[in-house]
């Protein structure tokens, strides 16, 4: 089943845009994810922003690529500033891009979503597009050099490998959390006095599955603190904790 991303960039003006973005799209789709784009692959008569906090809120992921828009042939940054701390700074022959570069990954940073964020040569790297403000890195890529050299960089492979890592284990998340039998197990934990939270729940699940994808329920057991007195009040017909333990396993945590 593909995994929908959402696919965010400002609409290109050029042909090396537009074959940067398509090899983009291309590797999404090559790699199992569906890109999804307001405008693109989604319409809506509702309000932009609206759409795209659907959008976001369907996707496991946020890919944005941050291409020229504006250029500002001469400009200045804080004109005329007479405040202690601030000093003027010159912003000649600079680009910005589409405002929903910095509106989208923001709206994705808000609920924890990993994101990757490319800059194009040349735009301003103010707001998220500034390195280590979402606490990640930030490339910046040159269209006038070779685009194929550049998919085949280590920079471009490291970042979308990692990327690709923290989609499918926020997915996971996503899935461990929204599960019926999760909710139970903490209603059960909550009844037994056990402040335990879905992040504990979570960790509890993964420290019991060993490298090699077996999990070990006398583990998980340990860390959560579950006696005799918790199977029994477990109360769901025809379940126990470690027939639920197993399913939720097999179900959410196997790759």
């Amino acid at each position: 089943m593909e995994i929908p991303v959402f696919l965010s960039y400002a609409k290109p003006f050029n042909r090396k845009q537009i074959k940067f973005i398509r090899k983009v799209e291309r590797y999404l789709v090559e790699n199992g994810f569906k890109p999804r784009t307001l405008g693109i692959t989604d319409n809506s008569t509702s309000a932009p922003l609206i759409k795209i906090r659907e959008i976001v809120n369907e996707c496991y992921g946020l890919l944005s690529v941050a291409f020229r828009r504006g250029f500002i042939e001469k400009g200045v940054g804080k004109p005329n500033t007479n405040l202690a701390g601030h000093i003027q700074y010159d912003i000649s022959q600079k680009w910005i891009t589409s405002p929903y570069c910095q509106i989208e990954p923001s709206m994705a940073f808000q609920i924890d979503m990993p994101i990757l964020i490319f800059r194009e040569k040349g735009v301003i790297d103010d707001g998220i597009l500034e390195n280590d403000v979402v606490g990640s890195y930030i490339p910046e890529f040159d269209l006038d050099s070779s685009i194929d050299q550049y998919f085949e960089s280590s920079e471009w492979n490291h970042l979308i490998t990692e990327w690709k890592k923290s989609v499918l284990e926020y997915k996971r998340w996503k899935q461990f959390k929204s599960d019926v039998l999760v909710h139970h197990i903490i209603s059960c934990c909550v009844c037994e006095e056990k402040e335990i939270s879905f992040d504990y729940l979570y960790n509890a699940f993964k420290i019991s599955i060993d490298k090699e994808g077996c999990s070990h329920y006398e583990k998980f057991v340990t860390i959560v603190g579950a006696d005799e007195n918790f199977e029994s009040r477990y109360r769901i017909p025809k379940h126990s904790l470690q027939s639920d333990y197993i399913f939720i396993c097999n179900n959410v945590f196997k790759d």
